[in-house]
């Protein structure tokens, strides 16, 4: 798989940091940015597949352009400041990258990234969907119904129990 990502931070050597871990990875294209207003048009006019964003920047705050990006965009935060992690994730991150992160930690989550850009279906017969911080496959033979509530979706299976996914079901139904 290869991904196509943009990386917003308002230091270089943080960019830096991310472009040689990507490098290193050898699946990821990266365009980064110093100027997170130009970032944003960038993701509006490359349509990437994730996007590394820090959260305390002079112009704009990162939680600020992260509700402006596309949904299907996989998201990583990448900061210094943990005190936003949860704001991160109700902004559906797909993770929280804590700085300075090491390598291995990095890899953690562009593999997360990985997974959640999958394609939802695997073939015909199941569904592939999110719940909590991981992927679950669904055989289709074994949903009951969905029931949508706002940005989740709950799937009711015939074997009793239930899914409760973070994707809304218009997302489920892409």
């Amino acid at each position: 798989m290869n991904i196509r990502s943009i990386a917003i931070d308002d230091e270089p050597i943080a960019l830096s940091i991310i472009n040689n871990f990507c490098n290193r990875k050898g699946c990821i294209n990266l365009s980064t940015y110093c100027e997170p207003r130009i970032g944003l048009e960038a993701i509006e006019r490359e349509k990437p597949d994730l996007v590394f964003l820090d959260i305390e920047m002079n112009s704009i705050s990162g939680l600020d352009l992260a509700k402006r990006l596309p949904k299907e965009c996989a998201l990583i935060f990448t900061t210094a400041h943990a005190q936003f992690a949860l704001e991160g994730f109700n902004l559906n991150a797909i993770d929280y990258l804590h700085k300075p992160f090491s390598y291995e930690r990095f890899e953690q989550a562009v593999e997360k990234a990985l997974r959640y850009l999958q394609p939802k279906e695997t073939g015909n017969d199941a569904l592939v969907v999110k719940q909590e911080y991981n992927n679950v496959i669904i055989p289709l033979n074994d949903i009951l119904y969905l029931e949508a509530m706002e940005n989740y979706t709950k799937i009711y299976r015939l074997s009793g129990n239930y899914i409760l996914s973070r994707t809304n079901l218009t997302q489920i139904g892409h």
